[in-house]
């Protein structure tokens, strides 16, 4: 019996769609291809490094790149270099976390990319489906919420589409923005040992900061309650100082290391953790 994607191939409907797994990780690699559906295997490639990456999308012109972890690389330089080649590619990114908060949608948006989802494997095949059953140009890819309404006046509240609410799992992105860069120029070890020597001196002024943590190689990470909880004024200068601290650390050996970062964050949440607290 024929499949879903061979009965609407012979109907001349739909052919199936071309989809570039990118994902260094060979465990996390198995057990997507184990979590998606049969109809979708045959159109799935993968790219386990950045070479590889950008020579399937120059030859292969997915329709469709779901971007997980690179190995050095972030999701922001890697969507660029992607948009070089095929400018109109829809790069859909596969986030870690659990739960997506709407700010970090807007954040992943502004820089270029179509979504983000997790790593549920609903999410996927429902993704799939979507650009199985419809052409990838009439495929909606803003699914903002509508404005937030004041009960006492029933008139929209006005929030400019560029500058979200900052919440945690925004700041997450800006911090791991700061350490790919940072990776140009410090191995892993370095950085965590710089990450983990500042932190230490800013969590008793700071006590916000002992909800954040850094390992020996450098991965930053936050408690899973803070990462949709809007974070005050005093919440971000506590880690606008710690990236400072950072900052001082590395220009004991990169004299002009904050020119750089300034130079190279692309994303608002990396510009703000570097504003001077």
């Amino acid at each position: 019996m024929l499949n879903d994607i061979e009965t609407k191939n012979n109907l001349g409907a739909v052919p199936p769609i071309q989809i570039l797994l990118a994902e260094s990780d060979p465990a996390e690699i198995a057990r997507i291809r184990a979590n998606i559906d049969r109809e979708f295997q045959r159109g799935i490639k993968v790219a386990k490094n950045y070479d590889e990456l950008l020579e399937r999308i120059t030859e292969q012109q997915p329709q469709l790149v779901i971007l997980g972890r690179i190995d050095k690389f972030n999701y922001l330089d890697l969507s660029r270099e992607c948009h070089k080649i095929q400018q109109d590619l829809s790069i859909v990114l596969l986030s870690q976390q659990r739960i997506i908060s709407e700010s970090f949608r807007q954040l992943v948006k502004t820089c270029g990319l179509t979504d983000v989802i997790n790593q549920d494997p609903t999410n996927l095949n429902q993704l799939f489906q979507a650009f199985l059953d419809r052409p990838v140009d009439q495929l909606p890819t803003d699914r903002s919420p509508q404005p937030t309404i004041d009960t006492t006046s029933q008139q929209p509240i006005n929030r400019s589409r560029s500058e979200p609410p900052i919440d945690g799992q925004m700041m997450l992105a800006g911090l791991e923005e700061i350490v790919a860069i940072s990776s140009r120029s410090f191995g892993a070890l370095a950085q965590g040992n710089y990450w983990r020597k500042t932190h230490d001196r800013i969590v008793d002024e700071f006590p916000f900061a002992s909800n954040w943590s850094a390992d020996h190689f450098g991965k930053l990470s936050c408690h899973a309650n803070i990462l949709e909880q809007e974070l005050t004024a005093e919440d971000i200068q506590s880690l606008r100082v710690w990236v400072q601290l950072f900052i001082g650390e590395c220009e004991r050996i990169i004299i002009d290391f904050e020119a750089m970062l300034n130079d190279s964050a692309r994303s608002l949440a990396a510009k703000h953790l570097l504003i001077k607290p």
